[in-house]
């Protein structure tokens, strides 16, 4: 297998690793142990050999589920490759994996959000209940309208998910009363959207209401906020026709979602640029990860 990160890192692996990635280059590490457990469950290993190339625009340690998309991308290919008819429930099977492998990588627990969004795409709800998921998709419209108010910020902070997550699952673990009731909170929050969404004729302002709410309690119960941090939700949140603001994934760094006005987005993007503030050129996708 041969691996390349952009012009950067190359590797080139004869055989599934086991244990030691020491000689592994450090951007390389992670893919090259998702690989090497594919390769190490087959039977019957076919002689060939697999070029990977990786890029992405995405910074490293953004907060917007890198590492999740990139392990289901290797996954969905590898299985093109060894197992070209898709089973049904493909999605779900391929979930279950790489959430158990990345576990083993970083050697935490890790949850399940990422994935689902690489998988499915769109705008979508998962809810969780005894034993499986559930989920449902919001539709195209929305989709259209979420991405007509949002705007994706890069703090210039690396954040490190699986250490801040792993603290939080601890505390809840052992009974937390503040960390329980921070959760508690952020599920109520998430259930109001929900019904926002279902309901049809968002309210806009509502929604980014909800949304800076959920990072308040965030960052007043598990400390997860920085300076920078501070500084760039205090810029949007007084920048005219911005509807709120909250920080990505684990925070401790990484970036931002902002949803304003359509009619402000524009002048939103150009202070951005004033300010010396990384915008992201994204926007919400209707499907998932795709192998062409």
């Amino acid at each position: 297998v041969e691996f390349f990160w952009g012009n950067e890192q190359k590797f080139l692996m004869y055989e599934p690793l086991r244990d030691d990635f020491s000689k592994v280059p450090a951007l390389l590490k992670f893919p090259a142990f998702v690989v090497s457990r594919y390769l190490s469950g087959l039977k019957g290993k076919p002689a060939l050999g697999i070029k990977i190339n990786i890029e992405t625009q995405a910074p490293m340690g953004s907060g917007l589920g890198g590492s999740s998309s990139l392990a289901v991308a290797l996954r969905t290919g590898l299985e093109r490759i060894f197992h070209p008819v898709q089973e049904q429930g493909w999605r779900w099977l391929t979930l279950d994996w790489v959430r158990d492998t990345e576990a083993a990588f970083l050697t935490t627990p890790t949850g399940t959000q990422d994935y689902l969004a690489a998988l499915w795409g769109g705008l979508r709800c998962y809810s969780y209940d005894l034993g499986f998921t559930n989920e449902k998709d919001y539709g195209p419209d929305l989709l259209k309208q979420l991405n007509d108010r949002m705007v994706v910020i890069f703090s210039g902070e690396v954040h490190h998910s699986g250490k801040s997550n792993w603290e939080i699952f601890k505390a809840a673990n052992e009974k937390d009363a503040t960390v329980l009731q921070g959760l508690k909170k952020i599920g109520q929050v998430a259930e109001e959207l929900d019904a926002l969404f279902v309901a049809g004729n968002v309210d806009w302002k509502k929604a980014g209401r909800l949304m800076s709410e959920e990072w308040e309690v965030r960052k007043k119960v598990f400390g997860v906020h920085t300076p920078r941090l501070d500084e760039l939700t205090a810029f949007f949140l007084k920048s005219k026709g911005v509807l709120g603001c909250k920080v990505c994934g684990a925070a401790q760094g990484g970036s931002l979602i902002v949803l304003v006005e359509p009619d402000a987005k524009e002048k939103l993007l150009r202070s951005c640029q004033s300010e010396s503030i990384q915008v992201l050129g994204t926007c919400a996708t209707s499907r998932g990860v795709s192998i062409v």
